[in-house]
This record gives structure tokens, C-alpha cells and sequence, in this order.
């Protein structure tokens, strides 16, 4: 440095121009003040002299001054170029570099960068206004070098005839940046991923997945998002690659979940390859009943049915030390409550034991119960008569005569009812007795007030200064809570008392009234609504739902009798759990019947809800007093039985619910309820078949004594039911079913004549004695007769054979219809209805000319009666059921009667030959012409059609004594007209079966 300034100051006193001293020093500090002059620029004085001695030449020869670069002082030159791309750089500010001299030394020939390793090269633009560029040498990558610096300068032409060397400026700075082309997509940093949740939880965090890219530049290798490229489950990611689930997973909806997953940079270019993860759901231990069925078939009439057969507890290892569990099963949608007998009320008393005298006031519509008709009713037969009550116009008069006036200080009034909450205030009367006109006066009426169950009493004479008991009140949750029950009211004044369900209640209010003064008014038994006598019309509606009205006059009803008429016949049922078995001569300590104590069963009445407890000790090989295993075999035994022959089918709700209790109440468990239900499955329907004779011909003095036309009556009832696969090869013609008979009862008979009965005249009868043998009720109107009460199917046939049907007028009558039908079930099961057709015979007065045209009449009914039955092999025609002509001397015109009597007989004559041809036809085979035409062989049995002959008419009166003998009975034994059917042909005689036309006509 020394030498170098000495240098300096010995060129100022050799008197250099000013000028030349001036730029030449400016060079100087510019190679040693610029902080970017490479460091590989030559430093030695030797190289210093030769240039500063070459200058001096060229200054001498022309080329005076240095190139130098445009740019301001301590400013480099910015440049930005694409990678991959060899265009020019751009730069800021622009290349360019200017040189005083004029010429060719003022020119700019070439720009070089002074680094050796630079990718860069520069050209020169236009040599005259020095304008240059830079371009790079190759292909750039920004991820291998996002930046280059480095340094240029800017070279004159020089004169290069003359030898006179270039001339070069400063150095200046180049700093120039790659500029980055998303050109790389993200990568995964695993080749999958891979996790394990619990089922039925939620997770923030279940993994994380990572991905990177190569690219230089933050706005391409940064990881702007991530994504689940699997449609459809329960999971999501974030930006931040943290995958989470939307919803509590479930081992039995999947054991794992594989999801694809791809990734975006900011520059929304996404991942070349996705990446895989699989999430692994652990079952967890769920604490509740297991292996159960939801569904639970019964077939009907199968007794009982397990309810939970394999079901055990799972605890996920807690140890519970008592458990409680509440078997619910829901009926209240089935018929009245649950699945009861839907035979009447009185029929019901019967069956549960009751005295006789019970009066049903909603019985079904039908012969004697016509008050019911108008009522509207459930309008089906799957469960119960139930009668619907509107609250507005629906209220009905019961016929006088149905209930006693006076019903004594003893009777029974028993009901369905189903009500709801009602407001207004006003009563809904059920039952009511008051005056039937001027006064409005209650005798006695059952009715619902403000969800209060009221009955009022008035008694009639007596001590009127006396205050008796008249208003007893109820006030109990079952009047309003929309539910079926079963509603008692037993008097014994003045003792009154309700059962609800069977259950006894005492009233929590009685007023006391005055007694009715004697009054000489009719009154009104009115049921929905109570008729008041002074406004003449009916009030006080009730609006509900009734069905069994009863009332007993007389007599109040057992407990016993009342809790069976609400009893269901389907129920749960429990068996006591006993590990010896039934029959075992094991001994049982105190400590094992202490055990099964720990397990005790209660049931609700209606045996609806089953209430099963136990206790338990810790886990001890010295003390298994009762544990879980043996509870839970206790509750195997819970079961449901259906005892109704024909029950109602459809779906029965179970809910079970349990609560435990654990030695460790920080962890203990909750058991989760149980849904299933049964399903009663649809029982075989019978079919009730009446059979029997369908035409009967009697004379006028049999009607007037009385005849039964259902004497040889038959009921048979059947079902057909599908055969097994093994049995079908058994059966012959009848596909895969059978019919197999079956017993059951009947709740009702009735017959209808046609036309109606006439008073006076006509009469149907039972034997009273059979009627009250039977329990059985009777009901008579003028279109026939109807027989009620549940009894066997052979009872109901016996007394139906004993109808007696009578006719003191039967001389003005042809023929009687009398149709017979029979139910079960309350209507739900009917029978066909068999029709009986009674032929009336009529007697000839030849006295009297208008029993000729009777007879007449009659002759062409029998000629009628006897083409039917041709072809059909039988006749119920007696020798006593054809009308006898008898002869009268004393007749005013002989000769007429004798004409008319001469016909008649002739025509009879006809008759009875064409019917002994026929019983000699009968004892032939038919001949081969029949054969060969494959028709069937005609016959008659005409051993029980015989005509009496006019006895004028001497000729066949041998044939009418033979037939006069034949006994009466005959025509009501269907056996004998098979007689005959059954006999072997007599040889010598005709096979060929003859008519002989030419003598015969009607």
C-alpha cells in the first residue's frame, strides 16, 4: 500500500495532466473502494505498471477514456428468469455502458462476467449505444440454486489497425434469482398410514399425514391442503393433515376403514401419488342383555312360549351386586286391554262361574237386541263389541221390560269404559234411570264428572224423613287416562263398592238425600246419555267408549267372579328356577333357600309386567351364594301364553328394563333396554258347517200339535291347515292341505222365519227346562227365534233339535222357510245358513168346494215336490203327510164333488203308478244301452214317499194298505231311505229303468 501511494504521488509531481490525473485517480479508488471487486483480481505491481504504462499509450494514440456501466453508485443489477428457461434475463436496471472517445474507442464491444462458474453469459445489443443482456448458458433449477451473484464489466473496441488495446469499466454486481415453476407435486413422507380407534368415540386427533415438495419457491413447496379422496365416510382432515371422525364409530357397521388421501400445494397442484390409511375400529365391550330375538312368533293354542331362551348379561367384567329387571308387554291396543274372550258379558258370567240373572245392556245388534243397532261400533270381530259414544246426539232408550223396575238393595252393575280427559264440566252419564215426563227426577245413574266416577242412588218411599246415602264419588286416575278397564259397582245397601280391574276401591266422598217421594210417572232407563223427563229430550252425553254393560238384579258378584270377568288369557308367565328339577328327593338347606329368595317375582295384576330381583356377593370361591350365571337362568324361564283358542293376532310390544347396582358405583355399568316384541301369529279359522234334512212336508194337525224341524240337525266344524312336505305324498286328491275336525263352543243360534211369523197363530218354542239346564238365554220376536250363551257345539246341537215350531192355522198356510245360523266369538266365526223348507198338507172336505182348490193346490205342490227330488235319491213324503179324501154324502152337489173327487183320485192314481214303476226300476240293474253310454245310473229311494189313494178308487187299495203300514217315523230317519240302496238286484228282473209316458202327466 505504501509503494502504491508513493506511486500516486510521484505521478502528480511528473506534471500529468489534470485531467488524466483526475480520471486516473477515480479509477484507483474504484478498484480499491468497491467491496465487490472479486477477490481473484490480479494485486501485483508488475500488472498495475504494465496497464497504467499501456494507458498512457493509448491515451497518447487515441483511446483516452474507460468504458463505464450506467449505474449509480452502490446499485447492482437485478435479474428474474423462469428455471428451464434460456431466454434473455431481465434486468433492472438495464445493461448498458458508454465510452467518451469517439470512434472506435468509443464503442462497446463485449461484456464479460468475471466469474468462471457462472451460468450466465453477456452479449453486447448494439455496440454503438452500449446496450447489452445477459442469457443464460443452460437449463436452471431453482431447487438447485435459487440465486446467482456475481460481477461484469463492459469492454470498448479499442482500434485495433493501430494496436491500440481495449479498454474495460468498473466492475459491477449482477444478482440474479431463478424464478420457480410449480413443476413437482407433493409427496407423502410414509408410504401409508395406519391407526386403531374404540368404537363409539369421538376423536380430534386419530393420525396425522405429512407430505413435502421439492419445489424452491414457498408459494409451490409449501402444503396448502389435504384431502379425503373416499366418498361416503365418517371422517374428515384438515389443512394441517390431522384426520378425525364426524361420528362415533361402530365395530358392527365396520372393523376398519381404508381411506385415500391426497395432498395440494399453494399452488394447487396435487400429489402424483396418494397415500393409504387404514383406520382400525376396536369392538368395545358393550354392557347389556345379548343373544336375543326382537321378534318372537307364537303359534296359537302352543301354550307358552320362552321369551329370552339363551339371552345372558354382559358386563364388560364389572361386578354388579344387585340387578333389577322389569318385563314389560304392551296389550293395551289388543281388544279391551289385552287379548280376552269376546263372548258377551252374560256368557262371560257363566264362564267365570256367576249366578244366573245377569241382564246385557250393549249386547250385539241382532233378534231381541234391536236398541243396539244405531250405536256406532268397532266394525270389526278380531276383538271385542265395542260401542262408541260420541258426547253430542249418541244415546239410546232400553226397551221396557229388559231391567225389573225395582232392583232391589242388592244388585251389580259392571262395564268397559274407555275415557278421556273432557272439559266443560258437564256429567257424561253412562247409565240413568229418571222419570219419563214433567219431573226430572234420577232414580238411579252411573256418569263421569271432571275425571270423577260418581253413582247416584235415590231410593223410592220409605221413611222420606230419613237422609240416606244417595251420591258415593270416586275420584281415581284410571277414569281418564284413555286406557281400557273393567268399572264394578256392587250394592248391598247401603254399603257401596267399586272394583276397578278387580282391584277395590272405597269412595272418598258420600252425600246423603232425601228419598223420592212416590210419584205416579213412568220412568226411562236410558244408556250414553240420561233422558230428562221435564224437557223431554236427552242431556248429559258421554263420550267414550263402552262395551259388557251389565246388570244383575238381585245379587251382588264375588270378587272372585269380578276379577275373572277383567282376568286377560294371555299373560308372562314364570317358572321357579330349581337346578334339582321337578320330582327330586334332594334336600334343600336353609342357606339354597335363602338363595332363591334373593330372586323374588312379582307380577302386576293382569300379569302385563314382570318384576325379577336379584342380589349377589363378591366373587369368592368360599361363598357363591347366587351369582349372575344363575339370575340369568332364572330369567330364561320369563314366558308368554296366549289360552284363547282363536286369539287375536297381531304384534304384543316386550320392553325389558334393567337396573344394576356394582360394588364399585364409580364404574359401575348401565344396562340399555331391551326392544322386541311378539307376534301372535293368524290362528287356523274354523268352519261351522249346518246340515241336515232341507224339506219336510207335515199335515195341518201335526203343525197345530207342533213338529222340530231341526231334528236331524248336524254341526261340524273344521279347519284346514297346510301340509308338511312329508305328509303331501300321503294325501290323494286335495293338494297340500288338510281338514281336520275340531271342537269348540258356541255363543249363539238364531232363526228367522219367512215370511214373519203371525201372531197368534205361529209360535217357535224351547224346552224352558233344557234352556235353564244350559244356562242359555232365549229371545223371540215375530221373524223368528235367537238362542245366546256360550256352550259345546253337542249342546247347542241338542237343543236346536228340540225347537218346536207350531201353527194352530196351518189350513191357511203352503209352506214355512226356516233358516238357521249359528256364531262364535261373538260374531267373529260364522256358519253357513241352513234353510229348512216345511210343506204344508192340507185335508179335503168334499162338503166344502173350497178345499178343492186347496186340494188342488196341494195335489200340484206334491207333483212339484216330487219332480224336485227326482234325481236328488231322496223324499221325506209319509203316508200320513197325504191328504185323505173323505166323501160326504150330504153334500148339496154330489155330482160336482164326485167330478172334482174323480180327478183328484185319477190324478193321485197317476202319481202312484209312476212312483211304483220307480220302486220296481230301482230294483233292477240297468241295462247294457246305459252301460255303454257311461251315464250314471238314476235312482230313487222312494221308500219314504207313499200316497194315500182316494178310497173310492177300489183298485189300489191293497197297495194303500201295504203303504199305510209302513211306521211314521220313517221320514225323519235318514238311514232308512238307504234301505233299499244297499240291497242286492233280484234275478228275473228287467236291469232297464222305464217311464211310461203315455199315461203319466202333470
Amino acid at each position: 500500500m505504501i509503494i502504491r501511494w508513493s506511486v500516486l504521488l510521484l505521478a502528480l509531481l511528473c506534471g500529468v495532466l489534470a485531467e488524466d490525473v483526475r480520471t486516473w485517480e477515480d479509477d484507483v479508488e474504484k478498484v480499491w473502494t468497491k467491496d465487490q471487486i472479486s477477490s481473484s483480481e490480479e494485486d501485483d505491481s508488475d500488472k498495475f505498471w504494465k496497464e497504467t504504462k499501456s494507458s498512457e499509450e493509448d491515451d497518447k494514440d487515441g483511446n483516452k477514456h474507460k468504458p463505464w456501466l450506467e449505474i449509480e453508485d452502490g446499485q447492482i443489477f437485478h435479474g428474474l428468469i423462469n428455471e428451464n428457461d434460456m431466454s434473455m434475463v431481465e434486468l433492472h436496471p438495464k445493461l448498458k455502458a458508454s465510452d467518451k472517445d469517439s470512434g472506435d474507442a468509443g464503442k462497446i464491444c463485449q461484456f464479460r462476467i468475471t466469474q468462471q462458474d457462472v451460468p450466465f453469459d453477456a452479449y453486447v445489443l448494439n455496440p454503438n449505444t452500449g446496450e447489452g443482456y445477459i442469457r443464460a448458458r443452460k437449463e436452471l433449477n431453482c431447487e438447485d440454486k435459487k440465486e446467482y451473484t456475481f460481477t461484469i464489466q463492459a469492454y470498448d473496441c479499442g482500434i485495433p489497425e493501430k494496436g491500440i488495446q481495449q479498454k474495460k469499466s468498473h466492475k459491477a454486481t449482477v444478482r440474479i434469482q431463478v424464478n420457480d415453476v410449480n413443476e413437482h407435486g407433493p409427496e407423502f413422507t410414509a408410504s401409508g398410514y395406519e391407526a386403531t380407534v374404540m368404537e363409539g368415540k369421538n376423536y380430534d386427533n386419530i393420525l396425522k399425514v405429512e407430505a413435502e415438495d421439492r419445489d424452491c419457491s414457498p408459494g409451490f413447496s409449501q402444503i396448502c391442503s389435504y384431502e379425503i379422496v373416499t366418498p361416503n365416510v365418517p371422517f374428515q382432515i384438515s389443512e394441517d393433515g390431522i384426520i378425525s371422525n364426524t361420528e362415533p364409530l361402530q365395530y358392527v357397521d365396520g372393523h376398519n376403514y381404508i381411506l385415500t388421501v391426497t395432498a395440494y400445494d399453494c399452488g394447487q397442484r396435487r400429489a402424483d401419488l396418494d397415500v393409504l390409511v387404514t383406520i382400525t375400529v376396536k369392538e368395545q365391550c358393550h354392557p347389556g342383555w345379548k343373544d336375543f330375538q326382537k321378534r318372537i312368533e307364537y303359534e296359537p293354542f302352543s301354550g307358552t312360549k320362552a321369551l329370552l331362551p339363551k339371552v345372558y348379561l354382559e358386563t364388560c367384567g364389572e361386578e354388579v351386586s344387585d340387578i333389577t329387571t322389569t318385563f314389560t308387554l304392551e296389550t293395551s291396543h289388543i281388544g279391551k286391554g289385552c287379548d280376552r274372550d269376546t263372548y258377551s258379558s252374560s256368557s262371560l258370567l257363566k264362564l267365570c262361574g256367576a249366578s244366573q240373572g245377569s241382564i246385557d245392556l250393549l249386547p250385539a245388534p241382532g233378534l231381541g237386541s234391536e236398541w243396539t243397532q244405531n250405536l256406532p261400533t268397532d266394525e270389526g270381530h278380531e276383538g271385542d263389541q265395542v260401542f262408541s259414544f260420541d258426547g253430542r246426539q249418541t244415546g239410546v232408550e232400553i226397551p221396557e221390560g229388559v231391567v225389573p223396575k225395582n232392583l232391589t238393595n242388592q244388585f251389580t252393575i259392571a262395564t268397559w269404559m274407555k275415557h278421556r280427559e273432557t272439559f266443560g264440566g258437564d256429567k257424561e252419564t253412562i247409565l240413568c234411570k229418571s222419570d219419563k215426563k214433567e219431573l226430572n227426577r234420577h232414580h238411579y245413574s252411573l256418569y263421569v264428572h271432571n275425571c270423577k266416577l260418581m253413582f247416584l242412588l235415590r231410593h223410592d218411599g220409605g221413611d222420606l224423613e230419613t237422609f240416606r246415602p244417595a251420591e258415593f264419588h270416586w275420584k281415581i286416575p284410571q277414569v281418564c287416562d284413555k286406557e281400557w278397564h273393567h268399572y264394578a259397582i256392587t250394592v248391598d245397601f247401603p254399603e257401596v263398592n267399586l272394583y276397578v280391574d278387580g282391584i277395590p276401591y272405597s269412595p272418598f266422598l258420600v252425600t246423603d238425600d232425601w228419598p223420592l217421594h212416590p210419584s205416579k210417572f213412568d220412568t226411562r232407563l236410558t244408556l250414553g246419555a240420561c233422558w230428562q223427563g221435564g224437557d223431554q229430550e236427552l242431556s248429559q252425553y258421554f263420550r267414550g267408549e263402552l262395551a259388557g254393560l251389565l246388570i244383575h238384579p238381585g245379587k251382588t258378584e264375588t270378587r272372585r267372579v269380578i276379577s275373572c270377568l277383567h282376568n286377560c288369557n294371555e299373560s308372562l308367565e314364570f317358572h321357579s328356577f330349581d337346578e334339582t328339577g321337578p320330582g327330586s328327593e334332594t334336600k334343600r338347606t336353609k342357606r339354597e333357600e335363602k338363595r332363591d329368595s334373593l330372586s323374588p317375582v312379582h307380577f302386576n295384576p293382569d300379569q302385563t309386567q314382570l318384576f325379577l330381583r336379584g342380589e349377589f356377593t363378591p366373587k369368592n370361591p368360599d361363598n357363591e351364594a347366587y351369582t349372575l350365571d344363575k339370575y340369568t337362568k332364572v330369567l330364561q324361564k320369563v314366558a308368554y301364553q296366549n289360552g284363547r283358542q282363536f286369539p287375536t293376532p297381531g304384534m304384543r310390544a316386550l320392553k325389558i328394563h334393567t337396573e344394576v347396582n356394582c360394588f364399585d358405583d364409580e364404574t359401575c355399568i348401565e344396562v340399555p333396554d331391551v326392544d322386541a316384541y311378539v307376534m301372535v301369529l293368524h290362528p287356523e279359522e274354523p268352519t261351522i258347517n249346518l246340515s241336515g234334512t232341507d224339506h219336510l212336508a207335515r199335515r195341518v194337525t201335526e203343525l197345530d200339535q207342533g213338529v222340530t224341524p231341526f231334528r236331524d240337525l248336524r254341526i261340524v266344524s273344521t279347519i284346514v291347515r297346510d301340509v308338511e312336505e312329508e305328509e303331501e305324498e300321503e294325501l290323494q286328491e286335495g293338494g297340500a292341505t288338510e281338514v281336520t275336525p275340531i271342537s269348540h263352543n258356541l255363543d249363539a243360534c238364531q232363526i228367522t222365519v219367512d215370511p214373519p211369523l203371525e201372531s197368534g197363530k205361529e209360535e217357535l218354542t224351547v224346552p224352558k227346562e233344557d234352556l235353564a239346564r244350559l244356562r242359555l238365554e232365549k229371545s223371540t220376536a215375530t221373524n223368528g227365534l235367537v238362542i245366546k250363551g256360550v256352550d259345546t257345539i253337542a249342546n247347542y246341537e241338542d237343543i236346536l233339535r228340540k225347537v218346536i215350531y207350531r201353527n194352530s192355522k196351518a189350513g191357511d198356510y203352503f209352506d214355512r222357510v226356516l233358516k238357521l245360523k249359528c256364531s262364535e266369538m261373538n260374531g267373529r266365526y260364522e256358519s253357513n245358513e241352513y234353510a229348512v223348507e216345511l210343506k204344508v198338507l192340507h185335508t179335503l172336505n168334499v162338503a166344502n168346494p173350497e178345499s178343492h182348490v186347496k186340494v188342488a193346490a196341494v195335489a200340484q205342490n206334491v207333483a212339484q215336490f216330487v219332480h224336485a227330488k227326482h234325481g236328488v235319491g231322496e223324499s221325506v213324503v209319509q203316508p200320513h203327510q197325504v191328504p185323505q179324501v173323505v166323501a160326504s154324502s150330504q153334500s148339496a152337489n154330489v155330482v160336482t164333488s164326485l167330478v172334482i173327487v174323480i180327478c183328484v183320485g185319477f190324478l193321485i192314481f197317476m202319481i202312484v203308478l209312476g212312483v211304483y214303476r220307480i220302486r220296481a226300476a230301482n230294483r233292477r240293474n240297468m241295462d247294457s244301452e246305459w252301460d255303454q253310454a257311461g251315464e250314471p245310473r238314476m235312482e230313487w229311494d222312494s221308500s219314504d214317499l207313499t200316497i194315500t189313494v182316494n178310497p173310492m178308487d177300489v183298485e189300489y187299495e191293497g197297495a194303500e194298505s201295504d203303504s199305510s203300514d209302513d211306521d211314521d217315523d220313517s221320514a225323519h230317519d235318514d238311514s232308512d231311505s238307504s234301505d233299499d240302496d244297499d240291497e242286492p238286484p233280484r234275478e228275473g228282473r228287467d236291469s232297464q229303468l222305464e217311464w211310461d209316458n203315455s199315461t203319466l202327466s202333470f
